[in-house]
């Protein structure tokens, strides 16, 4: 396994220009819709308690209903939804940035 990792992490470093940036994108996305929506029910469940997934809190959730109800707001062109899924690579490219002008 380590050694795929390697050779994977090798063969992303020899990219240049648009290849690299959209394997950049592409995982970013797949962490979007993968691990941050988890680890967002996650900081829920500790600091807020059960996931509600209507306002009168008849109804609760566990993270794949999260994850469900997630992805059906990407779907449905939800602004925050979309905001959720694209943070990931814009904070990278605010990281990008910010180290760029800390070298001028």
């Amino acid at each position: 396994m380590s050694n795929s990792i390697r050779k994977t992490w090798r063969r992303y470093r020899t990219l240049a220009g648009f290849p690299r940036e959209l394997a950049t994108l592409l995982l970013m996305l797949l962490v979007a819709l993968t691990l941050l929506p988890l680890a967002i029910w996650g900081a829920g469940q500790l600091f807020l308690g059960d996931y509600l997934r209507d306002p009168a809190g008849s109804r609760t959730g566990g993270p794949l209903t999260l994850l469900g109800d997630y992805v059906g707001g990407i779907v449905a062109g939800s602004p925050g939804h979309w905001f959720v899924l694209l943070g990931p690579y814009v904070l990278l490219m605010a990281f990008r940035a910010a180290r760029a002008l800390s070298k001028m």
